[in-house]
């Protein structure tokens, strides 16, 4: 998948500022367009005193709103430093934080999020990764708050499972891994030939598209399937991590932990989701 149309989720907040600046790096590397997009709810301020304040209040509130959503959009500038122009935009979008940015994200080919870092103060304001990556049909990388000095470098890594959010994510990631000279392909479990069967069939796929990945089984013994993947990505010195999504229902992961929460709550590069 080519990268020529970039969303960026930005609220303000530590992570969505690293987001931003992961952004202009690959708007720059792969000559793309760029939208920033603040997506809204209401406050709380404005939720709690609805039904108590007057005309008068409700106009004040609502136009603290606006100055901050306005501050904000400075703030985006600021950090990307670049104006608004021929490949930079922004655009804002009220309703519900989550279901507003899946709407916009669907007509990008990548969303750039910070991991979640919201609070009481902002959380109207803030998106949650995880949403946007199992609803909105378009690839997330979720950005941590500090990018590492490996972002964007020339190493991936490849996480498989041999399930269809996994070979989505790989479609997805085409373009990033064929900017990398060196691909690790991931599966955690049996080293059984089977399993190193999948991972050349993986291989031979990349390497149609010019991209040549390199197979690696690790046993999952006791650790978490997460923890493995990003051991291995440290290993390498990876820049990125690229799996699917939620190859278990987001209600499995949310009540019992699976690999997805896992991975984004904790990694410290960014990690490529499709679902």
């Amino acid at each position: 998948m080519a990268i020529k149309n970039i969303l960026v989720a930005f609220s303000g907040s530590e992570s969505s500022r690293s987001a931003v600046k992961l952004a202009r790096q690959m708007m720059e590397k792969y000559d793309a367009h760029l939208t920033g997009a603040l997506t809204y709810a209401p406050s709380e301020v404005s939720t709690t005193l609805k039904p108590y304040a007057s005309a008068e209040l409700t106009a004040v509130i609502s136009a603290a709103e606006q100055d901050r959503r306005t501050a904000i959009h400075t703030e985006f500038l600021s950090v990307l430093g670049l104006p608004e122009g021929e490949k930079v935009h922004w655009i804002e979008a009220g309703g519900d934080v989550d279901y507003s940015l899946m709407e916009l994200a669907r007509t990008y080919d990548i969303v750039l999020i910070g991991q979640y870092d919201g609070t009481r103060e902002n959380r109207n304001l803030v998106p949650h990764p995880d949403m946007i990556a199992l609803h909105s049909g378009r690839p997330v990388l979720v950005v941590p708050p500090e990018l590492p000095d490996t972002v964007l470098n020339d190493k991936a890594v490849l996480a498989w499972d041999g399930g269809k959010s996994a070979a989505r994510a790989m479609s997805d990631a085409l373009d990033i891994l064929a900017s990398k000279s060196e691909v690790t392909l991931v599966s955690v479990g049996d080293g059984n030939a089977e399993t190193l069967a999948k991972l050349n069939r993986v291989a031979a796929h990349l390497k149609t598209h010019g991209i040549v990945g390199e197979a690696e089984i690790v046993p999952r013994t006791k650790r978490s399937i997460a923890k493995v993947l990003l051991e291995v990505v440290e290993k390498h010195q990876a820049g990125i991590l690229i799996m699917g999504a939620y190859e278990h229902s987001k209600f499995f992961e949310d009540i019992w932990g699976g690999t997805t929460n896992s991975a984004i709550n904790s990694a410290k590069v960014p990690v490529l989701m499709s679902h």
